[in-house]
Formats: structure tokens, sequence, C-alpha cells
């Protein structure tokens, strides 16, 4: 086991090391993403992950963010995303915030609980988009603060971000993340709650939402805020870039409201 941990720990510190100097990694977030990669649990998780087969190598940083570092990585199930939520500079308010009046989680207020149980919160909620037919990864496992989930893109190069395209047909686009965002919440019983041009990819011509953590159950109090503010987000992009006529945010919320009642 010790041989294996230290193996893991070796390949990291190569990674880490070789992403920095091809400056995948700023110098300013290299010691905050080697601090996350070499914590114990995340080390002992990716161990785990390893052993169960569902990991094979890991390749590269893709993303170092605030909440979690993201890398990418090899398994049986092909190219796959590696999501490693911090611990220890996670914004532990806001995650209170998304998980209160979640049925499906019991409350916490442990940090140190919370954190998994976050990662767990988003593997099932990928799960849930996935199974209403949303265009999301698709979950592999979560292990601690470790998710794997689908890899979107290819030769380890992410897809592009929405903000970052330009779109032949923006009307198809809208009306498809519309769609998304009406199957989430009538069939997946679920709100993004964050949903925007950031988190959107654009692959295989189609959108492909992602970050699904912060999503809240129908259920949950500010269910209908969140749900407005993300068709709000969503029409005014393409409002504003595309110069398109958008439907009206406020109506379609109450729309799916009333459908959701009957």
């Amino acid at each position: 086991m010790s041989d294996r941990f230290e193996e893991l720990e070796e390949r990291i510190e190569e990674l880490l090391e070789r992403d920095r100097s091809r400056k995948r990694i700023k110098d300013e977030e290299y010691f905050k993403v080697r601090q996350l990669a070499f914590d114990n649990r995340t080390v002992r998780a990716l161990l785990k992950l390893f052993n169960k087969g569902v990991l094979d190598d890991l390749t590269w940083v893709i993303s170092a963010g605030k909440e979690s570092l993201v890398l990418a990585g090899k398994g049986p199930e092909g190219e796959l995303a590696i999501k490693i939520y911090r611990i220890y500079t996670a914004n532990f308010r806001k995650y209170l915030d998304y998980i209160i009046g979640d049925h499906r989680f019991p409350p916490v207020r442990d940090r140190d609980k919370i954190i998994p149980l976050w990662a767990k919160k988003e593997f099932r909620n990928l799960k849930r988009l996935r199974d209403a037919g949303v265009r999301v990864p698709k979950p592999i496992d979560v292990v601690g603060n470790v998710l794997v989930m689908e890899f979107i893109g290819k030769d380890g190069v992410p897809a592009p971000l929405l903000r970052d395209t330009e779109l032949v047909d923006p009307g198809r686009y809208l009306e498809e993340i519309l769609e998304d965002i009406r199957r989430s919440y009538i069939e997946a019983d679920l709100v993004h709650g964050d949903l925007s041009e950031y988190n959107i990819m654009v692959w295989e011509d189609h959108p492909w939402i992602i970050d699904v953590s912060q999503a809240v159950v129908t259920a949950h109090p500010l269910s209908f805020s969140l749900l407005l503010r993300d068709l709000e987000r969503v029409t005014s992009f393409f409002k504003k870039r595309y110069r398109i006529d958008v439907p009206d945010p406020y109506k379609l919320a109450e729309e799916l409201a009333r459908t959701k009642e009957v």
C-alpha cells in the first residue's frame, strides 16, 4: 500500500512539474494546486480509484479553480476528467446554502464532511440529469473529494466553452439549452442554479452542461429564484452576443412551475 501511495505521489509530482514548465499551471497557482494534490485524503482517494480499476493514468492538469482542480486521465471508459474538490479553500457558507433544503442529504456542519458530500452531490446530480436526457458528462465514480466523469473533448483538449465559441446557428443552441433546463426541472427535479456561458461547453455541435454540484432539487426553497436566474443569464447572453429575439425568462420560469404543479 505504501509503495503504491509513493508511486502515485511521484506521478502527481511529475504531472505538476511538467504542466508548470509548459505554463499549463501559472506560477501563482502552483503551490495551491500542489497543496491540494498532495493532501493525504486526495492521494488516498485517487489510489482507491486506481485500485478499483476506474483510473489507469493521470495525464495533465485541465484547470485549477478556486473550488476545484480538474485533471485529465485515462481509464477503461476512455478519456476521463478527474475533479478534485478543494477542502481548505472552499466557500463553506455557499455549500451549506445549496445543501440545506435538499432532502437527499443530511445536515452537515463539519468542513471535512461537507466536501466529500459535495462531490457525491455532483455525482448524483449528473446521474439524474443524464437519466433525464440532459447533455452532461457521464458520472463514473466518486471517492471522498474526488469525482471521475466523462471527458468532454478529445485527446486531452477540452471542448470550448459557449462564451469562447462563435455559433453558426445560435437560435438552435438557445432552444437546446432551454430544453435542457426544462428537462432538468420537469424530469430530473433539479435546477442548475449557476447556469451561464461559463459552464456550457460546445461539443459535437451541441451544448453540454457542466459544473452541476450546486444544482438543487425543485423542492428546495430557492429553486424558483435559481431557475429564473439561470433563464435570465442564458437568454441575456444570446440576446447580447447574437442580437436574436429571446423568450421572456420570467414567463418561461412561470410556465415550468405551472407544468410542475400539474
